[in-house]
């Protein structure tokens, strides 16, 4: 016995029968539409016209908006499809699959290629059955089709024709009813004309003419005011509308709007594939990750400082510049005072800071929503990483508008806003920027920073502080802008190109191949470019800091105890110092405006001759160390390095002999201050770096000490452990000794009192005997009455004595 089993994929035969079926006896009679198909149960047919069939049903391609809506709304209301569905206006497995494919993407970013994606998983394998085949395209028929099928298929053609059936029947007769009854009426019309009687035939329409009539129509009354401008409006109008199709009238279906897209996207797909420019999904995901989002509206912040805050501080300013001239005698009072005759000036031109880049906000929901998926219970604990913020706020996403940084903000004093209390013991930081820091020299309003470090923190606490840390870096890495790779490119001369061509090759293969001279001219740039940044400074090569503005003076081009060769090696040396800084400027720095001299190009060969007579020379050099420092003492003896009273220029070595002993002293003094001076500075910057230390490393340190206490605590412990083991395997080892002696002496001590105890219990055994004998006799001795009883009361009581 054959047994048949309902569902399985579905074929074109079928959906084309389920669609007229439908058509027929509508979306209510499901098991009347399912007795048509012999291989699907009414159930299946409801599903596969509200998942696939259905011309409402839209199939394009998912847009970023429906995505974020479908998972916003996962996030609202979980596994609820059905609820779901309508509200992006797609069916429930398009959503769930949309939505497993969202997760495999971000699970795919996440773990690489360590495991299966969801796809692979998904993926049915040979021999397993599809669970949703409802929601798959319709596999096509087969040539030969079975003969099962060929029996579907002409019952239902027979019977959604319906020619057999009892109302068809009946509307047969009727028309032949109506036919019969028009020829009647048609014979008899021409029997009156043949008489002379012209009769006008009206015909009958049954029901209403909707062409001519309005139905329910009222004709409204007459009003006070004149409307024949407006009738005659509409009339004009109405003759305008003649000859107009009801489709232009209607507009296109969306059904044929997404028909059309579908065969638009299907014939591009087709033309790429066939041009070669079909992208491969790793690529193509690589370069989603590089696309800017549209431009956002511009929101700029308010300004910092008003009028009156100027005023403000130009009076800060000068009180500051006389409280530094009274103390500034004193050396240990100057340290306490900081210097705020200058503003702030950044080392470089600032420039006005980029919107920080924006994250596919898509992807990170998708990943938010994974980690809410397989996060543990309340019970188990355990901490989610979730990025961003989630929003709970309405039914769809909430748009966010970017607003451009604020420099001044992000390095301002946060206000403490003690008044208010956040969520958390931690405290909140206020909103308010009060005062800027760059003018906080001794540090004194820079927070403690109760959100970088703090002591007495929690795990949790701590992985939250590292991880706003790291999200905070990767925004400043992505607000940086593209580099500028500038290259000069020298391309050689086509003559030279083509004299290089070897003539076997050409007079072997005939014309050389096109690609072929395009790859030797590219190698020939290659190796000119190679060779023209290896002919560049050693200090531009190894990326050495440079001045970016070159002095004249400093050189002393025109100093006239110089001779010939040293004024060469300098003007040589001004020359590409200066060519340095305008062509190839460290970074942060600018070129100068005005032009430079190009240098004279050195060919190769010459170089690497004075490469080769440089290091023959410092090959004849041997530097005797002793030798060196007899000839350094003696120069430090006869010679003194006398300051200069210009900070911009170099000071001399100048003779003792030369010079009196209040010169002498003159100059180790200046040179002892400047040593102090020197001192001083160090020791601001180091005092300023041991504040920022304490800022940045507080937490830590004070988390090494907890962990160090922790340390000392469990050595002891350990300790203390180590020696009550060794206390008890010496305990061990006396009683494996003494034990069994003790055990040997106790058991004879046992043998001795048994015998004790067998020897009283015969004791005790015999004497309860004669004790019972005895109280036998006594109790006979009272029973008996005789003459002599007072003999035998007294010989009683003599025995009882006797026991």
């Amino acid at each position: 016995m054959r047994i048949l089993i309902k569902g399985g994929v579905w074929k074109n035969t079928e959906d084309e029968i389920l669609k007229a079926a439908v058509m027929k006896y509508g979306k209510n009679q499901w098991a009347r539409i399912s007795s048509l198909l012999t291989r699907k149960s009414p159930k299946q047919c409801k599903a596969r016209w509200y998942e696939w069939l259905d011309a409402s049903i839209k199939k394009t391609e998912w847009s970023k908006e429906e995505d974020e809506r479908l998972l916003h709304l996962a996030k609202l209301m979980p596994t609820q499809w059905r609820t779901i569905a309508p509200m992006v206006g797609r069916t429930a497995a398009q959503c769930l699959e949309r939505y497993q494919k969202l997760l495999d993407e971000a699970e795919a970013k996440e773990g690489g290629e360590l495991g299966p994606t969801g796809d692979d998983v998904r993926r049915l394998r040979p021999g397993e059955i599809d669970p949703d085949p409802e929601t798959k395209p319709a596999r096509p028929d087969p040539v030969d089709m079975d003969e099962d099928e060929k029996e579907m298929l002409s019952e239902a053609r027979a019977r959604l024709a319906n020619t057999q059936g009892k109302k068809a029947k009946r509307k047969a007769r009727e028309k032949q009813l109506e036919e019969a009854r028009r020829l009647a009426a048609l014979q008899k019309r021409r029997e009156l004309k043949a008489a002379g009687i012209d009769v006008r035939h009206k015909r009958k329409k049954r029901g209403m003419d909707y062409n001519a009539d309005i139905p329910f129509y009222k004709k409204a009354p007459a009003g006070f005011w004149d409307v024949n401008e407006e009738k005659e409006r509409e009339d004009r109008e109405k003759r305008g509308m003649t000859n107009v199709l009801l489709q232009k009238l209607e507009g296109k279906r969306r059904a044929d709007v997404e028909e059309s897209e579908r065969k638009k996207d299907a014939k591009r797909q087709k033309t790429k594939k066939e041009s070669g420019e079909y992208v491969p999904p790793q690529v193509k995901r690589a370069a989603e990750q590089l696309q800017f989002s549209e431009r956002k509206k511009l929101v700029l912040p308010a300004p910092q400082v008003s009028e009156s805050e100027l005023e403000e501080i130009v009076k800060i300013g000068a009180a500051g510049e006389n409280a530094k001239a009274i103390v500034d005698t004193d050396s240990a009072s100057a340290s306490l005072l900081g210097d705020y005759s200058t503003s702030f000036r950044a080392p470089t031109p600032m420039r006005t800071p980029r919107t920080p880049a924006v994250g596919d906000t898509l992807k990170a929901q998708a990943r938010n929503l994974r980690a809410m998926e397989f996060a543990q219970t309340p019970l188990l604990g355990g901490d989610i990483d979730l990025e961003g913020s989630l929003d709970f706020a309405g039914a769809t996403p909430k748009p966010a508008a970017l607003q451009t940084p604020n420099p001044m903000a992000l390095q301002a004093t946060p206000s403490d806003n003690t008044g208010q209390f956040g969520m958390t013991p931690r405290g909140a930081r206020g909103a308010a920027v009060e005062r800027t820091p760059f003018r906080d020299a001794m540090g004194i309003n820079t927070p403690r920073s109760s959100e970088y470090g703090g002591f007495g923190e929690t795990p949790r606490a701590e992985r939250q502080r590292q991880s706003l840390i790291r999200q905070q870096l990767a925004d400043h890495f992505k607000s940086l802008p593209k580099p500028k790779n500038d290259f000069e490119i020298v391309v050689p001369d086509g003559a030279k190109a083509t004299d290089e061509v070897p003539k076997e090759a050409a007079r072997v293969n005939g014309d050389e191949d096109a690609a072929d001279i395009e790859a030797r001219e590219l190698t020939a740039r290659q190796k000119e470019e190679e060779a023209r940044l290896r002919r560049r400074s050693q200090a531009v090569q190894r990326g050495l800091p440079r001045p970016s503005i070159v002095r004249a003076d400093i050189f002393d081009l025109s100093g006239e105890g110089l001779d010939d060769i040293d004024k060469i090696i300098r003007q040589e040396m001004f020359a590409m110092l200066q060519n340095d800084a305008a062509r190839h400027p460290a970074p942060g720095q600018l070129p100068p405006k005005r032009k430079v001299q190009p240098l004279e190009e050195i060919p190769d060969d010459t170089m690497a001759k004075a490469k080769e007579l440089l290091a023959n020379e410092f090959g004849k050099l041997k530097i005797d160390f002793d030798q060196f420092t007899e000839v350094h003492d003696q120069l430090t003896a006869e010679w003194i390095y006398a300051r200069s009273d210009s900070p911009q220029t170099l000071g001399t070595f100048r003779p003792l002999s030369t010079l009196s002993e209040t010169d002498q002293i003159q100059i180790h003094s200046s040179n002892l201050e400047a040593h102090r001076d020197q001192m001083r500075k160090d020791a601001a910057r180091a005092q300023k770096l041991e504040k920022k230390l304490n800022v940045v490393l507080g937490g830590y340190q004070s988390r090494a000490h907890k962990l160090r206490r922790e340390i000392i605590e469990q050595w002891r412990a350990l300790e203390e452990t180590v020696i009550e083991k060794k206390s008890f395997d010496m305990l061990k080892e006396m009683e494996d000794v003494g034990g069994p002696w003790r055990v040997e002496r106790l058991k004879k001590e046992l043998g001795v009192l048994e015998n004790r105890e067998r020897e009283l219990q015969g004791t005790f055994k015999g004497l309860m005997e004669e004790r019972e004998r005895l109280q036998k006799r006594i109790e006979e001795l009272k029973g008996r009455k005789g003459a002599n009883g007072q003999m035998e009361h007294g010989d009683a009581q003599a025995m009882e004595v006797d026991a």
